[in-house]
C-alpha cells in the first residue's frame, strides 16, 4: 500500500508529477483501519507486495498470492501470557478453534485469523465452560482474551449476587412481622 503525498521539492522519492511517495507498514495499516472500521473488519494478515500477480488475461491470480505468515501478531505488541484461571482457559479455546500458538491475553481475536463463524463457537465454548451466557455483540466489542475474561467475571459476580438476593428474599418472606421489626430495630 503507498502513501501519496505532493511535494514542492523533488527527492529520491518522487514519482514523476512531483508527487512523494511512501510505503506503509503493516502495522502503519493496522492502525489506520483500526480507526476507521470495526475490530471485526480489520484483515488478521497483511501481506506487502511490490506488484500483485496477474493471470495471462491481466486479472489478480489469486493462486499465486503468497500465504501470510504464519506469526501474524504485529511485531510491536508484545506477549503477555494468562495471569489467572479464567484466562488460561480462554487461550486454551481460543487456540483449539484458531490453531495458532501462542496466544497473549492482549491479542485481538479477529487479527488472529478468527471469523464470525468462530466467535460464535467460542461464544459457546465460554458458556459451556464458565456457565455464563454473554451476548456475542458483547464479543466482538472486546475481542481480547482480558476483555472477555473480565465480562465473564463480571457476569459470574451478577448472577453470584441475584442468587444471594434470592436466598435473602427467601428467608424475609419466611419471618414474621415481630421478627422484621426485631431485626430492623438491631
Amino acid at each position: 500500500v503507498a502513501n501519496t503525498e505532493t511535494t514542492e521539492q523533488p527527492n529520491t522519492g518522487d514519482t514523476s508529477d512531483g508527487a512523494r511517495c511512501s510505503v506503509l507498514g503493516a502495522s502503519d495499516l493496522r492502525r489506520f483501519l483500526d480507526a476507521t472500521l470495526p475490530p471485526y473488519m480489520v484483515p488478521s494478515a497483511f501481506v506487502l507486495l511490490d506488484t500483485l500477480p496477474l493471470t495471462p488475461n491481466g486479472k489478480l491470480d489469486r493462486k499465486a498470492l503468497p500465504a501470510p505468515e504464519a506469526d501474524r501478531r504485529d511485531a510491536e505488541q508484545s506477549y503477555v501470557g494468562p495471569r489467572v484461571p479464567v484466562e488460561e482457559q480462554l487461550v486454551a479455546i481460543w487456540s483449539e478453534i484458531l490453531g495458532v500458538e501462542p496466544i497473549g491475553i492482549f491479542d485481538n481475536f479477529f487479527q488472529l485469523g478468527g471469523h464470525s463463524l468462530q466467535a460464535t463457537r467460542m461464544m459457546s465454548r465460554v458458556a459451556e465452560t464458565f456457565g455464563v451466557e454473554l451476548p456475542l455483540r458483547s464479543f466482538f466489542e472486546a475481542p481480547r482474551i482480558a476483555d472477555l475474561a473480565l465480562l465473564i467475571t463480571q457476569q459470574r459476580s451478577v448472577e453470584v449476587e441475584q442468587d444471594e438476593l434470592a436466598q435473602l428474599l427467601s428467608q424475609l418472606e419466611g419471618l414474621s412481622e415481630d421478627e422484621i421489626k426485631a431485626f430492623l430495630s438491631s
